[in-house]
């Protein structure tokens, strides 16, 4: 044992904002390792974050480390950016660290990577031998003719086929292939890039030109190939030997699409993705892999942006404005802005994609503020390929009807066409509220403010917030009326209603609930690229990212809602839904149609969308933010209290609001005032909402008003949370 590692700073999984001393029990330590200690009664695992020669506490008040296990979770790099995270979000130090360790890790589970398999056909596997197979059988018949042409990876099965895993297994019985153990190919042969047009050309000589850190917004029209600029992009970075390269996504529905286009573009590179719906196995196996090195592309969705890597050259960021790289629990990060200060504390290029750009991406690739160099792609990257005509539709007069004639002849006249039809409505369920036709009763959650969604399907009523669920009602809760009728439409309602106007069409419902099964979202994909759906029904799980070539109309119903909004934001949101969603279609060479139903299609946002002009509603809201000192203009923090009891949360709030108002430093206090959500789950809420122009007056304000809430009497009686830059 080194003197200097005398005594070890871990950290634990505890709201306590620092790290404990324990006395060295006699090993070699490493930053980052993981640990066994005893904390007061308890056994909790921590990890080792620094070393001291002596500390505040006398020696033999000091425990020693129980345990040493084998994993080391981060190195020295990786450590600076979690500090730097706990620091900036104001989330105790323990918890951040540990929030970022593998479950399987914490439950003292360490599996040895399972050595991935390659198939491959033997002589026996002859185009004459496929054609002998039942037609009924396309799994079997798919993955042979994809061996004939080339092995087949374990983990690219499912990208192929559904139900893959016991296909291969089928034809290795019959004896057309066989396994073994998958070598990466050190050649790292890539396969044909297709030629870029000039704007992509200049994009990427952009980056490349430069050396060590550079901030790019690559700001592309939807279809413009943004996605083929991250491709060369990669490919020449990994002419590096052993780089590592990182790609974020903002949720899971996007990887398998993606992951599909980088493996077919890097076959003989190790590319693993980090995402919620792997098992914990998969998760670790993938993490183990980045932080070895040996996995050369990692995707993954905002938590990844923690990953531990061995040698990392470039981030990039797609769809960098949307709000679910905002962690909203626990350590309330955006992974966006976490994976910016990573770039530069690694000295390398950060590239952030997106067709409609987040206001404080704009402002920081202006000219006037110059932080990130802005790279545009003005154009489709498809020969012929347009953008889509835009056009907004009355409301239909008859309620009860839902899609109007107009909409409807539009969608018949696709699927007439063999073409593709997108109905967006970004709420599921059947609809958002059961309601009583004589008193105007509703139904609601006893444990939340909000109403319960109908789910006929399951002849439910869901709280979309806490998960509470009842049958459905058969009779108002008030007077006893039973005429009750659910009000509005949600995904459910919409297919059932297209189903019954367009009964020979092929229609697929795509929402939370519709895709809870593993590869649900790799079989839409398949089944949308072959064009055995003729109509998409869905949420804003649709709306981004995705490619589906024939697709050529999209249809927006209920866009009025977000007008309604009281968050300052709510427009910004709105007309990047707007955009994203119109972007599904006309990617091809066949030209693409949208269109809006609203009432109000004079209203700004809605005159922009036509247009696609994308700067002008921004340099417009930036303009009225400016004028009413709103993010990205100023900066905000919300301070959050919850309680089961409404009164102890307002004496606790009120003591607090007075400490903050008594600050001498540049800032703005609003509140306490409650929320939209005014309960949750039981739990009354009331905020505090504090705002400066300048940055470092917020974070000193926050520093010192935290240390005095940990020290108020009530502060362990009210469960209370910090938001930086909220979205």
């Amino acid at each position: 044992m080194k003197e200097s590692q005398k005594i070890l700073k871990v950290a634990l999984d505890v709201p306590l904002d620092r790290l404990f001393d324990y006395l060295n029990n006699g090993e070699a330590f490493k930053v980052g390792q993981y640990v066994k200690v005893s904390f007061g009664s308890r056994v909790l695992m921590g990890v080792v974050c620094g070393f001291a020669n002596d500390s505040l506490l006398a020696e033999d008040k000091l425990k020693k480390i129980i345990h040493a296990e084998p994993e080391v979770i981060f190195d020295n790099d990786l450590l600076r950016l979690l500090e730097f995270s706990a620091d900036y979000y104001h989330h105790p130090i323990g918890q951040t660290i540990l929030s970022i360790v593998p479950s399987r890790i914490k439950q003292h589970k360490y599996q040895l990577r399972i050595k991935e398999k390659v198939y491959k056909a033997t002589r026996e596997l002859t185009p004459d031998w496929i054609e002998l197979l039942p037609k009924r059988q396309k799994n079997l018949r798919k993955l042979a003719a994809h061996l004939l042409g080339q092995p087949i990876r374990q983990s690219s099965l499912k990208n192929i086929a559904s139900n893959a895993k016991k296909a291969i297994l089928d034809l290795e019985i019959m004896g057309v292939c066989y396994s073994e153990e998958w070598v990466e190919d050190e050649s790292h042969k890539i396969d044909m890039r297709p030629s870029l047009n000039e704007e992509q050309q200049l994009a990427i000589n952009s980056v490349m030109n430069e050396k060590g850190f550079l901030a790019s917004l690559l700001y592309g029209v939807t279809g413009s190939g943004k996605t083929e600029v991250y491709l060369h992009l990669i490919a020449n970075f990994l002419e590096e030997e052993k780089a590592q390269i990182l790609v974020l996504v903002p949720e899971i529905n996007l990887t398998p699409q993606l992951e599909s286009r980088f493996r077919a573009r890097f076959p003989d590179r190790n590319l693993v993705v980090l995402h919620s719906n792997l098992s914990s196995i998969e998760r670790l196996d993938n993490w183990r892999q980045a932080k070895s090195g040996k996995a050369s592309i990692i995707i993954g969705t905002r938590l990844a942006v923690f990953t531990p890597f061995k040698n990392l050259k470039l981030i990039i960021v797609d769809e960098e404005h949307d709000s679910s790289f905002k962690q909203q629990e626990g350590l309330k990060y955006h992974a966006r802005d976490v994976a910016m200060v990573r770039a530069r504390n690694n000295n390398i290029p950060i590239v952030l994609g997106t067709a409609t750009p987040s206001l404080e991406s704009w402002l920081n690739a202006s000219k006037e503020i110059s932080k990130y160099q802005l790279l545009r792609l003005k154009d489709r990257a498809v020969l012929n390929a347009s953008l889509p005509a835009i056009k907004t539709t009355p409301l239909n007069s008859d309620k009860d009807q839902l899609i109007s004639p107009l909409i409807l002849k539009a969608i018949k006249q696709r699927v007439a066409l063999k073409q593709q039809a997108l109905i967006f409505i970004n709420r599921r369920g059947y609809s958002p509220v059961l309601v009583c036709s004589s008193c105007g009763w509703s139904a609601s959650c006893h444990q939340c403010s909000a109403r319960l969604v109908v789910h006929l399907k399951d002849k439910k009523m869901r709280c979309h917030h806490c998960s509470y669920e009842s049958p459905i009602a058969m009779q108002c809760q008030d007077c006893g009326n039973p005429d009750l009728y659910p009000l509005g439409s949600g995904t459910q309602k919409i297919e059932d209603r297209i189903r019954a106007l367009i009964p020979s069409a092929s229609i697929l419902r795509v929402d939370r609930d519709s895709m809870r099964k593993k590869n649900a979202l790799n079989e839409l994909y398949e089944k949308t690229s072959r064009g055995d759906i003729d109509i998409l029904v869905g949420t804003q799980m649709l709306a981004k990212g995705h490619d589906f070539p024939k697709l050529t109309l999209v249809v927006v119903l209920d866009a009025d809602n977000a007008l309604y909004s009281t968050d300052f934001r709510a427009s910004e949101r709105l007309f990047s839904q707007l955009m994203q969603v119109s972007g599904r279609s006309g990617r091809s060479s066949i030209a693409g149609e949208v269109l809006i139903q609203t009432s109000f299609p004079n209203h700004p946002i809605f005159q922009a969308v036509k247009t696609h002009n994308y700067e002008l509603f921004a340099n417009s809201i930036l303009a009225e933010r400016a004028s009413i000192d709103l993010p990205p203009f100023s900066f905000q923090a919300v301070l959050q209290a919850e309680s089961r009891t409404l009164s102890l949360a307002e004496r606790f709030m009120d003591d607090i609001a007075d400490w903050a108002i008594n600050s001498k430093e540049k800032v703005n206090i609003f509140g306490p005032v409650r929320p939209v959500m005014e309960r949750v789950s039981g739990h009354e809420r009331i905020n505090i909402y504090i705002q400066s122009n300048e940055r470092k007056h917020l974070q000193n304000m926050l520093k010192v008003w935290i240390d005095q809430i940990r020290q108020h009497p009530l502060a362990n009686r009210v469960k209370w949370s910090v938001d930086i830059d909220p979205m």
